[in-house]
């Protein structure tokens, strides 16, 4: 090895994603390999009780529940840890189509090049929008000679048009987040869209090459991404979850811890695929001595309702006004709500549209923890590779794809030592620009106030 690739590798360091959602917090941590895939080394998980529908509305608990997922984390890599991407989602995220242009009165003697395309991405990111907080924008095709061209890059012309999505998070909402990340010692190192990190290791790169519709359901949000060659083009939340379902069968009325257990383990989004004759119990848990009983035909009634109506129809609009309808092939359903009984069954009813779960397992190593293999955790691993991804010093030369080698996870809890994971970062590795600058436009650097 080289005193270059020595030191290269001494670079390297460990890099940790944080999804602070509704119903839980998860904390993931590891680092790359020179193949390009990420190796998960340790994680930690607590009850998320200060967040509501996205919004962090009590920071006070928020900290304490990341306190407990940092310790847990520590524990199980056995190193400090004090830098986390953070994932942002919630109703507070917004998403308008804007344009830019630029005028290039001598463009059909120079070619356009990337720095011109970066300029015009960047007048976008620094644009001052009132109450907001820029958090990406998105390409998503640019206008040369009358053409719409994905990558207008070495064309001539004397006018480009760029048109975008420019993503948008609540001010008040990112301080609260960054707030309650801080308030745990901890430094936000970077701000991530999460629906885009579930994204990158719940799809292949041949789903975002044909065009590919991603719905995370989260537990107070559903949120849709549009990949369309080969990158994301649209981005909408949709204002409900998993924990609305939770509430309804709490109206029963029901205990909520009683009624989360119902939809997780005898929930059904297709009341016609529900056994009329069966009759669930309830314990009683009043002291009264009377249990109760829930016809399974009736609950996935009420589960179908919620999902039809409030999370699936208003996405299907979402995808039909999002110019974009004709390109997308597939579905793709990950999240925590994604595992309800039948719910692909009932997205391909509604969306007409070949509809799959997905699990987090592209561009990570095959060592992955049985329990990080739930869609549940797939926000999670995906702020720990767009991070991992975004660290100088932490890409490979030749990029294996993931159709190349598709990991194929094993079971059990593989723990792993200091000096093994210490052997692990030594491998080679070296910075591939077009990778990093591509996923860099998804990660906003706080400044010292925790706020762009």
């Amino acid at each position: 090895m080289d005193n270059n690739t020595q030191t290269q590798s001494s670079a390297l360091k460990m890099v940790v994603g944080l999804d602070i959602g509704t119903t839980k917090i998860l904390m993931v941590a590891g680092f790359i390999h020179s193949d390009g895939k990420v190796d998960v080394c340790g994680y930690g998980k607590s009850q998320s009780t200060g967040v509501e529908n996205g919004r962090v509305f009590r920071p006070g608990r928020t900290i304490e529940d990341i306190k407990v997922a940092l310790n847990q984390l520590v524990a199980s890599i056995d190193e400090p840890v004090s830098e986390v991407y953070v994932g942002v989602a919630g109703r507070h995220i917004k998403s308008v189509g804007c344009t830019n242009s630029s005028l290039r009165p001598d463009g059909l003697n120079n070619m356009v090049t990337e720095e011109e395309v970066e300029n015009m991405l960047s007048q976008l990111r620094k644009m001052n929008v009132k109450g907001a907080e820029v958090i990406t924008v998105i390409p998503q095709y640019y206008e040369v000679e009358g053409k719409n061209l994905a990558d207008p890059v070495g064309t001539l012309c004397q006018r480009l048009v760029g048109y975008y999505q420019v993503v948008t998070g609540d001010v008040e909402e990112v301080k609260r987040i960054t707030f309650s990340v801080t308030g745990a010692g901890l430094q936000t190192k970077g701000l991530m869209l999460e629906p885009i990190a579930s994204g990158d290791v719940c799809l292949s790169d041949q789903e975002k090459m044909n065009g590919v519709a991603l719905i995370d359901i989260g537990g107070g949000t559903s949120d849709l991404v549009i990949y369309h060659q080969g990158g994301p083009v649209y981005v909408k939340v949709i204002p409900v979850g998993s924990q609305a379902i939770t509430t309804d069968i709490e109206n029963i009325p029901i205990p909520v811890e009683q009624a989360e257990y119902l939809k997780v383990n005898h929930g059904n989004c297709l009341p016609e695929m529900a056994n009329p004759n069966n009759f669930i119990t309830i314990p009683d848990s009043s002291g009264f001595g009377q249990s109760l009983k829930i016809n399974e035909r009736d609950l996935a009634t009420v589960i179908n309702a919620r999902v039809a109506e409030d999370i699936l129809k208003p996405i299907k609009r979402a995808i039909d006004e999002s110019g974009y309808a004709n390109s997308v092939k597939t579905v793709v359903l990950t999240g925590g709500g994604s595992q309800l009984k039948n719910l692909p069954n009932l997205t391909e009813f509604i969306l007409q549209r070949r509809t799959r779960i997905g699990h987090p397992i592209y561009g990570l190593t095959n060592t992955i923890d049985n329990a990080l293999k739930s869609p549940a955790c797939s926000t999670a691993l995906g702020l720990l590779r767009l991070g991992c991804l975004s660290e100088p010093g932490a890409m490979q030369d030749d990029f294996v794809s993931e159709e190349e080698e598709h990991p194929n996870p094993k079971s059990g809890n593989k723990k792993k030592d200091k000096e093994s994971k210490e052997k692990k970062r030594g491998r080679t590795t070296s910075f591939f620009d077009t990778v990093v600058d591509w996923f860099g436009q998804f990660i906003v650097l706080p400044n010292k106030d925790g706020i762009n």
